[in-house]
C-alpha cells in the first residue's frame, strides 16, 4: 500500500506561502525533513505522483518535480513500473551491504580488495625496515609538494605508460586512491546541478559524489561488454551532458570488460559532443592482456584515475590522477583545498616498487591467485555466473526467481557470509537486478573459500521461507 504518514503536514507545507519559494520545493522540504529524521524509513514505498497530488490538492506536475529533486538529492529511488522508494544515506546503504570493519566469524564477500598474501607482507616489511635505515626522509618533512614530488610523478607517468595511458608527468597529480581523483576531477569540472552520466549500475563512491557536490547523476543502458554507445549518444543528443563517469575496465558490479571498439566509439561520441570522461581504471593493472584507455584516445577531454589498491596491496592508497593540461592549475587548487596534498610516504613506497618491480611482480602474483579463486567460483556456480574475468576481484551472480537479492543477503548472514546487493550501487531510475557481487578477496584459506561458495550454492538451490521475519 502507498504511504499516507505525514500527507497533513505535506499539505500545510505546500499550501503555506513562503516568500517566492514554490510549492514543489516547499514539498521536497518536508518529505526530506521525514526522511531525516527517520519518521520515513529506507525502502518505504511513497505514493504514485497522481495519488500524492489528489491527496494534497496540488497538481500532478507540483509532485513531479518535487519527486525529481528528492530523486537527485539521492533521497528516494525511482523505479519505472515499481513507484518511488525512500533510500538508505549513502553510510548507511554501504553499512547494510558491505562490512565496514573485520568481523573474524564471517566470510567476506562484500569488499572489493586484493587477495592478500605472504608475498605481500614481506614486501611491505622490507619498504619499511629500508626506511629505518636512511637519514633524509624528505616525505615525511615536505608540506608544500601539492602535485607530489617531482619523482613521484615521473614514477607514476611510468605506471601509467605500462597501462596504455602516455602522460607527461607535468598533466599528472598523485593522490590519495582513485576515489579522491575522481573526486578532484567531478569537482573541477561540473556544477550544482549538471548532467552526469554513469553506468545504471556504478560504483557507490559515484552517487555519493552526486550527492555531496549537487549534480544530477543518470544512468545509461549497459550490457555485459558496459556502455552502450547507443543510449550515450541518444543522451548526449537530447540533454545537455557535463561529464561521463565510467569504468571500462571490470566495472563494478558487473565485471563487464569493454572491447576496444566500444572505448573508441565511446571517445567519438564525447568528442563529438564536448562531453568530458572521467575514466575509473582502478582495475585496469589486473588484466593480463592491457587494454586501450577511453582518456588515451581524447586526453584534451578526458580525465584517467588509477591506484595501487586494487592491484598491488590494499593499504598503498596512492592514485594517479591524469588530466588535460589546461585544467592542471585548477585540479590542483581543488586538491589544495580539499586535502592540501596526497600521502607522501604512502606515494614514496609506491614510487619505490614502481622502479625496482615489486609492484609489477605483486600485480602477477594477484593474477595467479584471482585466477586459482574464480575457478573456485566457477566449480561451485558456474550455473549463477552472468559476470566474470580470470582475473577480476568479484563476480557477479544471477539470483534465483524465487529469490530476492535482500533475502538472500540477510540469509547468507546467518551463515556467516557477507555478500553484496545490487542496492548501492543503483543510479535512480534503473530496476534493481535480480543479482548478488561476490568479491574474492575474503582473508580466509582456500578450504573455507570453497565452503562459504558451497553454502551459497546451497542457499540458492532452496526455496526461500514463506514469510521473512529477518
Amino acid at each position: 500500500m502507498a504511504l499516507v504518514t505525514g500527507l497533513s503536514k505535506w499539505h500545510d507545507a505546500a499550501e503555506v506561502v513562503h516568500g517566492a519559494e514554490s510549492k514543489y520545493k516547499r514539498l521536497v522540504k518536508a518529505i526530506a525533513t521525514d526522511i531525516e529524521h527517520g519518521t520515513l524509513a529506507p525502502g518505504v514505498r511513497l505514493a504514485t505522483q497522481r495519488e500524492m497530488a489528489a491527496k494534497l490538492g496540488i497538481s500532478v506536475q507540483t509532485v513531479t518535480n518535487a519527486y525529481k529533486e528528492l530523486e537527485r538529492q539521492g533521497l528516494i529511488r525511482c523505479e519505472v513500473g515499481r513507484g518511488s522508494f525512500v533510500t538508505a544515506r549513502v553510510t548507511e546503504t554501504m553499512s547494510n551491504y558491505m562490512l565496514d570493519s573485520t568481523e573474524r566469524e564471517i566470510v567476506d564477500f562484500s569488499t572489493a580488495r586484493i587477495v592478500h598474501t605472504q608475498d605481500h607482507d614481506i614486501a611491505w616489511r622490507k619498504v619499511c625496515a629500508t626506511f629505518a635505515t636512511l637519514d633524509a626522509q624528505p616525505w615525511i618533512q615536505s608540506f608544500r609538494p601539492i602535485a607530489g614530488f617531482e619523482h613521484h610523478r615521473q614514477a607514476g607517468a611510468e605506471w601509467l605508460a605500462s597501462l596504455n595511458m602516455p602522460v607527461s608527468p607535468e598533466s599528472l597529480l598523485i593522490t590519495n586512491g582513485a576515489a579522491h581523483g575522481i573526486f578532484l576531477a567531478l569537482a573541477s569540472i561540473v556544477g550544482p546541478g549538471d548532467t552526469v552520466l554513469c553506468e545504471s549500475l556504478t560504483d557507490h563512491g559515484v552517487i555519493g559524489l552526486a550527492n555531496v557536490l549537487g549534480f544530477t547523476l543518470k544512468g545509461l543502458e549497459i550490457d555485459e561488454h558496459g556502455i552502450r554507445p547507443e543510449h550515450f549518444e541518444e543522451m548526449c543528443d537530447n540533454e545537455r551532458v557535463s561529464a561521463l563517469v565510467c569504468t571500462p575496465t571490470f566495472n563494478n558490479p558487473t565485471v563487464a570488460m569493454m572491447p576496444d571498439s566500444r572505448r573508441r566509439a565511446i571517445a567519438r561520441i564525447a568528442e563529438r559532443y564536448g562531453v568530458y570522461v572521467i575514466e575509473d581504471d582502478v582495475y585496469g593493472a589486473l588484466p593480463a592482456k592491457t587494454n586501450t584507455p577511453i582518456a588515451s584516445l581524447i586526453p584534451e577531454l578526458a580525465f584517467y584515475c588509477t591506484s595501487m589498491t586494487k592491484s598491488v596491496l590494499t593499504g598503498l592508497r596512492t592514485g594517479y590522477l591524469a588530466m588535460p593540461r589546461r585544467h592542471a592549475l585548477r585540479v590542483e587548487s581543488v586538491l589544495r583545498v580539499s586535502s592540501w596534498m596526497a600521502t607522501l610516504p604512502i606515494a614514496e613506497i609506491a614510487t619505490r616498487w614502481i622502479v625496482d618491480g615489486t609492484a609489477r611482480r605483486l600485480v602477477e602474483l594477484q593474477r595467479e591467485r584471482l585466477a586459482a579463486r574464480q575457478e573456485m567460483v566457477r566449480a561451485a556456480l558456474g550455473d549463477y555466473l552472468l559476470g566474470t574475468h580470470p582475473n577480476a576481484l568479484s563476480v557477479w551472480l544471477r539470483v534465483p526467481d524465487y529469490w530476492r537479492p535482500d533475502r538472500v543477503v540477510r540469509e547468507l548472514r546467518k551463515r556467516q557470509i557477507a555478500v553484496t546487493s545490487p542496492e548501492p550501487f543503483l543510479v535512480g531510475g534503473t530496476q534493481l537486478p535480480n543479482a548478488l557481487r561476490v568479491c574474492l578477496g575474503a582473508e580466509v584459506a582456500d578450504a573455507v573459500f570453497k565452503d562459504a561458495l558451497q553454502t551459497i550454492a546451497g542457499v540458492f538451490e532452496q526455496l526461500p521461507h514463506v514469510h521473512d521475519f529477518s
